[in-house]
């Protein structure tokens, strides 16, 4: 007689996933800590590739200031040469009543002879604004900076020029009657740093100290202050104390 023997059979069930490793599971979308690491780094990442890009672009203006300021002096000269003086500021009103900004003041380097073309007054920067004190610090303002604010000042954001005959009997100053000039760029603030007095540092005006300019060395722009700080570049010629590109660095 056979006996059979009865094995009683359980069949164990798991929950689904059960002994699957975290990273056989399949993740549908992000936790809200991990969204907003995501958008944390995104906008770090934003942040340091505009600064880049603001960076790059000011090395590429002072570098192109440089190269318009050379060309400027470079016809200066030629109108040196060619009539034994350095070109005399013409005054235009209401625009620029004091014959300074270089796209007016220079009409004769562009006419009857071209020395130049008129692209050469350009500066990159812009166009100058106004200072003023207020309180304890400085505000800025795109008007005028010789004169009560006004619309129109340097429209053609030119360079500006200075010779210095024209521009002592300007200001009354005898002392800065040399037969010399400078041409300008008002650098990347944008504002007047006095860098016309550079080579006359004991003229520079007591006013200068409320702006931050306390000596010659202040006028002048240096990038290892910071890519955008105070300063302005520019070129010196004629009987100067001074001569040359002034400002800008290496860049």
């Amino acid at each position: 007689m056979n006996r059979t023997t009865f094995s009683p059979k359980f069949e164990l069930k798991h929950p689904p996933g059960f002994g699957e490793s975290v990273i056989g599971r399949r993740r549908v979308g992000l936790t809200l800590i991990e969204l907003l690491i995501v958008m944390a780094v995104i906008g770090l990442l934003a942040a340091i590739g505009m600064y880049n890009y603001q960076e790059a672009q000011t090395r590429a203006k002072v570098s192109v200031s440089k190269s318009q300021l050379r060309t400027l002096s470079g016809a200066i000269e030629g109108y040196h040469v060619d009539h034994g003086s350095y070109p005399i500021p013409i005054p235009s009103f209401p625009d620029d009543p004091f014959g300074v900004v270089a796209s007016h003041a220079l009409k004769s380097l562009t006419t009857p002879v071209a020395y130049v073309s008129p692209a050469a007054f350009e500066d990159p920067f812009g166009a100058l604004r106004l200072q003023f004190a207020h309180g304890e610090g400085v505000k800025l303002s795109d008007d005028d900076p010789f004169r009560p604010p006004t619309p129109g000042f340097n429209t053609n954001q030119s360079l500006l020029f200075f010779q210095y005959g024209h521009f002592a009997w300007l200001i009354g100053n005898k002392d800065m009657w040399v037969d010399g000039y400078s041409a300008v760029s008002i650098g990347p603030d944008k504002a007047d740093s006095f860098i016309v007095y550079y080579p006359f540092p004991d003229d520079l005006p007591p006013a200068a100290v409320f702006f931050g300019v306390l000596d010659a060395q202040d006028t002048v722009y240096d990038p290892t202050n910071g890519t955008v700080s105070q300063g302005d570049l520019a070129i010196f010629g004629g009987a100067l104390p001074t001569g040359g590109l002034v400002g800008g660095g290496n860049l």
